[in-house]
């Protein structure tokens, strides 16, 4: 065959390949444009089949349905809670804890955002690039399992956790010294027992973020102490070195404080770092004799923004600012190692540090405040006196704040500390198996205003979470925001032009935000909110206790129905020409009623050995 002829069949070969594979192109283009528009015709409203949110099925439901179906599991979790056991007993954690004299508790250890993780799987079904339309065929093909997002607490976790049994393992002791006339008095180091809280954890952490539920069962490990009465011994003359270098000044500014050696090395002791032992100093008794002292009085100022006031229209400063300063605890005990190491002068200058005032003292008349663009209300009638106090004393912090153009609002920050010296007032919250007090009962109708005045004033949410149960405080449901330091927050943008100046009032109950600020020409609309699938509690839940007298009986949690909730927020801007809308989406947890009953030690412990394991309210 002739060179010619085989150059020929060559040409022709790769003349019919490039036309299939053309073929196959345009096929496989045509397919994919079929496809394009049969997702975007067939499920234009709905997730598309294969879809799930970690083992969730979604497929073919729409935003609520699909978020029902996330909520209803979660629910399930919420109820059940984290149950840990040991051979002397079970111990429930619950994702929302709860406060036994008010309704509205926000205090929440883990939050399941059901929202954002549906939205994940919007997002892709929203992509119109050609990757875009391939993640579809593979879901189509394949499925495709989203994450859940969450946020948890795990230190309050923790806390709560170690708490809860610490009564049943002996702790581990760290040897210690004190001087003794000439001598040292070496106190000998206890070996412990601690349960294996990181594995317990790990185990928590795979619940929250599978959606599974199941007994937590807490192993026992052996706990040393690191440091040894022979550490202590071999460092023995260094110690007792320590008596000869005299008293210790402390100094500040012009302000100097005489620490007689007697006292400054009680504060003395064995650290280590990595293996390296060396002398230090006791972080606890320092900040306590700072406090003992009247050092930290004499040296701290709280920090202050400027606060302002309405008169006759015009706006006028009512408290100057004032830049905070702390004692640097960290550093300042730094400074006093490295004297005593040096075997110098025994003079520290203690260490600060400054916190500027988020809002200065300015020219009040350039601020740009010139009329109401909201206003937040809630009534909050048949509040206990302590939740009364603290709503007011909320309120007068907030009274007077400026908000900066551009600003992100913070209310947890905006608050400030909220414990026994701020003023606030305490209510029992169960933690574990133990009741203990928390400051700050009443906050979230200080939330709840808050959010209903950005929501007047047409200003963009930026962070907003619903309590978990509905409370009565906040009618109707699906207006209310929780907030609890350090989370959950309530957060706004002040997006206009101008500074926010926030004025609060109280008028009978009935607490009011007024927003101030200088309108650009946006509407603000939203719709009724409607409330869906009300669900009924479960059945009452006894907990048996030896902290009653046997056969009494208190109720710590009132049953809740469980609720969805939905309304549109809408906000037209003057330059734009459609409005932006969001839709708020509430979801409130059906909760039974929760009793406590009092039993005897004997009771209790038959109790507990017939019940290895936690049954949970029903199987879903």
């Amino acid at each position: 065959m002739s060179k010619k002829i085989i150059s020929n069949i060559k040409t022709v070969l790769a003349t019919k390949w490039s036309l299939i594979t053309m073929a196959v192109f345009v096929i496989g283009f045509i397919l994919l444009i079929g496809v394009h528009f049969y997702v975007e015709f067939r499920y234009k409203e709905t997730f598309l089949p294969g879809i799930t949110i970690q083992g969730v099925e979604i497929g073919g439901m729409d935003f609520e349905n699909a978020k029902s179906a996330v909520d209803k599991k979660i629910d399930y979790i919420n109820r059940r809670g984290f149950v840990y056991t040991t051979k002397e007993k079970p111990i429930i954690i619950y994702p929302n804890l709860s406060a036994m004299e008010s309704t509205d508790s926000p205090y929440v250890l883990v939050d399941w955002d059901v929202d954002r993780s549906l939205y994940q799987a919007q997002k892709l079904q929203e992509n119109k690039s050609i990757g875009g339309l391939l993640s579809k065929v593979r879901v189509l093909l394949f499925g495709s399992d989203f994450p859940i997002i969450y946020s948890w607490d795990r230190k309050q976790h923790l806390d709560i956790l170690q708490s809860s049994f610490s009564d049943l393992l002996t702790e581990k002791t760290e040897a210690s010294f004190e001087f003794a006339g000439e001598n040292l008095k070496i106190i000998p180091e206890k070996v412990g027992q601690t349960f294996d809280y990181d594995k317990a954890l790990a185990e928590t952490k795979d619940q929250i973020e599978k959606l599974i539920t199941g007994d937590i069962k807490l192993g026992v490990i052996e706990d040393k102490p690191i440091i040894t009465a022979a550490t202590i011994k071999s460092m023995e003359t260094d110690i007792l070195g320590m008596k000869n270098l005299g008293g210790l000044y402390l100094t500040f500014e012009t302000s100097d404080w005489f620490v007689a050696n007697e006292t400054w090395r009680q504060w003395l002791r064995v650290q280590d770092n990595k293996g390296n032992f060396f002398i230090s100093l006791e972080k606890q008794k320092f900040v306590e004799y700072l406090e003992t002292a009247n050092i930290k009085g004499d040296i701290e100022v709280e920090v202050q923004d400027a606060k302002f006031s309405l008169e006759n229209n015009r706006v006028t400063e009512f408290s100057n600012s004032q830049a905070g300063r702390k004692i640097d605890v960290e550093v300042s005990l730094n400074k006093i190692r490295i004297a005593l190491a040096e075997s110098g002068e025994l003079e520290v200058e203690l260490a600060v540090i400054i916190e500027q005032p988020r809002v200065a003292t300015q020219d009040v008349n350039d601020l740009g405040i010139t009329e109401i663009i909201g206003t937040g209300e809630s009534d909050f009638s048949g509040s206990p006196s302590n939740r009364v106090h603290n709503i007011t004393l909320g309120a007068d912090t907030l009274n007077g704040l400026l908000i900066a153009p551009g600003e992100e609002f913070s209310l947890v920050g905006s608050l400030g500390d909220i414990d026994g010296e701020a003023g606030y007032l305490q209510e029992l919250v169960i933690k574990g198996n133990k009741t203990i007090p928390e400051y700050g009962g009443g906050l979230c109708q200080i939330g709840t205003t808050v959010f209903r005045g950005a929501l007047a004033s047409g200003l963009e949410i930026t962070e907003r979470r619903n309590h978990s149960y509905r409370v009565s405080y906040y009618e109707p449901a699906g207006t209310d925001a929780t907030i609890y330091s350090p989370w959950p927050d309530f957060k706004f943008l002040n997006d206009t032009e101008n500074y926010i100046l926030l004025q609060t009032r109280i008028e009978d109950t009935k607490i009011y935000f007024d927003y101030w600020g200088t309108s650009d020409g946006r509407t603000v609309s939203t719709t009724s909110p409607i409330i869906y699938n009300i669900v009924s509690p479960p059945a009452r839940k006894e907990i048996k206790t030896t902290d009653l007298e046997p056969g009494k009986i208190r109720c710590t949690e009132r049953a809740h129905n469980g609720a969805d909730a939905k309304f549109d927020y809408m906000v037209q801007y003057p330059d734009e020409e459609e409005p932006r809308e969001i839709t708020f989406y509430s979801h409130y947890i059906p909760w039974q009623e929760v009793c406590l009953v009092g039993v005897t030690e004997e009771e209790l412990a038959a109790e507990q050995e017939g019940n290895a394991t936690t049954t949970p309210d029903e199987i879903e």
